[in-house]
């Protein structure tokens, strides 16, 4: 971005930034149109690039704009000392109710890690500020909770991948029929089944 956008008042920046965020996650960086974004935000397209290089700059700051969100969320949340599993869960949980207010932003960094025509650094700097949240929220972690037979990286990796599969069904089932937060809700606790049983198979039966 130029000097020229920083020095706009932060209300009017968030303004052009959510109308730019709005047309990348709704057509993806390939097919987004600037002249969309302009119509929305209230702007002539000479604004627009007194404000931003180009495409490209308009992307990348509103990777920075919503990475810098979620990654604040991730920080924001004060959990309690517990097991691996406890904490994954509830840092799942939490994520989804998030994404579902504000759906924008999971199919924004939904293009930005999956789509082919955005450039490979944008993923980088979504792992990366990804990375730091997540390192913060499993800082605290009883890992006496594990049984002692199995090394105890490998149990947190097949955990983990647990997880993503989970999520990711959740989330393809939300795109499919437009779930809220209730409905969030109801996948989770549907879920709590499969924590039981994860306990019982990588947990000490004093934890199970």
């Amino acid at each position: 971005m130029r000097d020229a956008f920083k020095k706009l008042d932060p209300s009017r920046q968030a303004e052009i930034l959510n109308a730019a965020l709005d047309e990348f996650a709704q057509y993806g960086y390939k097919d987004a149109s600037t002249n969309r974004i302009v119509k929305h935000a209230g702007m002539s397209k000479g604004m627009l690039y007194y404000y931003f290089e180009n495409k490209e700059d308009v992307y990348f700051t509103c990777t920075e704009y919503t990475l810098e969100r979620v990654r604040d969320e991730l920080l924001s949340w004060d959990l309690p000392k517990q097991g691996f599993i406890e904490r994954s869960a509830a840092v799942a949980e939490l994520k989804h109710k998030y994404y579902a207010a504000h759906p924008e932003i999971s199919m924004f960094l939904s293009h930005v890690y999956l789509e082919d025509t955005v450039p490979e650094k944008y993923r980088a700097l979504q792992d990366a500020l990804f990375n730091e949240g997540y390192k913060a929220l499993y800082a605290d972690i009883d890992y006496s909770f594990f049984r002692d037979d199995i090394d105890h990286d490998v149990l947190m990796q097949l955990i983990k991948w647990t997880f993503d599969g989970y999520s990711k069904h959740i989330g393809e089932v939300s795109r499919q029929g437009g779930s809220g937060a209730g409905d969030f809700e109801k996948h989770f606790r549907a879920f709590g089944t499969y924590l039981d049983a994860m306990k019982k198979i990588y947990y000490k039966e004093e934890y199970q």
